[in-house]
């Protein structure tokens, strides 16, 4: 399980969290939403917490232009120190874009956050920006939205996405799948995220619980 940050204070909470169980490993960062709380040397000095062994990425970062659109310039610069900071400590990205599909790739592609690698935690892109992102080496996180009666848009994404490039996600306590949506969401629901991919996928949930997992330890379990 990933434990993320979304600021200093928070990431070093999920540090806490993970020295109580070894199956739990930490991504620090500043959520897009914070841009304007923080600057490039806040992200920058996320680095010091580097020592505690459990962290195993960089994020999440990138931009939130539903929720946050004013502060767009601020989450950019953000975004590129997160990218610094990634290829400084040769570890994966978390990516969160939300209403910023195009800006997101371009940052990437200017910054060479490709490099780094990482996963786009709850994609909602299309098949071709999940088709770039997987060809770049990049992996495609699914959330409980994929279980929701309108998400065909998501559902094409997993059926082409390549079973080694997809993992699966809570994002806790948001995005319940059904049959528990607009309930507070938690790890034992990801069953069900779990049973809707593998029923895309044409395969069992024991497929996909297998495969995800390998996906996770090699994205995230051998950087720590």
């Amino acid at each position: 399980m990933l434990l993320v940050g979304t600021d200093p204070a928070d990431s070093k909470r999920a540090l806490e969290t993970a020295s109580m169980d070894k199956g739990f490993l930490v991504s620090v960062g500043i959520h897009p939403q914070n841009a304007g709380k923080y600057i490039d040397d806040d992200v920058f000095s996320l680095q010091d917490l580097v020592g505690q062994g459990k962290i195993a990425a960089v994020g999440e970062t990138g931009f939130d232009l539903y929720r946050t659109p004013e502060s767009e310039l601020l989450q950019r610069n953000l975004f590129r120190a997160h990218i610094q900071l990634a290829k400084k400590l040769s570890l994966p990205l978390v990516i969160h874009d939300r209403d910023a599909h195009e800006k997101t790739l371009q940052v990437l592609d200017e910054e060479d956050g490709w490099q780094a690698g990482g996963v786009f935690h709850c994609f909602s892109g299309d098949v071709e920006m999940a088709s770039k992102a997987t060809a770049k080496g990049f992996y495609i996180s699914v959330p409980g939205v994929v279980t929701f009666q309108k998400s065909s848009l998501l559902r094409d994404v997993v059926r082409m996405c390549p079973m080694e490039k997809l993992l699966v996600e809570t994002d806790a306590p948001y995005l319940t799948p059904v049959p528990f949506r607009g309930k507070r969401n938690e790890p034992a629901y990801l069953v069900h995220t779990v049973e809707q991919v593998a029923l895309i996928k044409g395969c069992t949930r024991e497929d996909i619980a297998r495969e995800t997992t390998l996906n996770y330890e090699k994205l995230f379990a051998t950087k720590k």
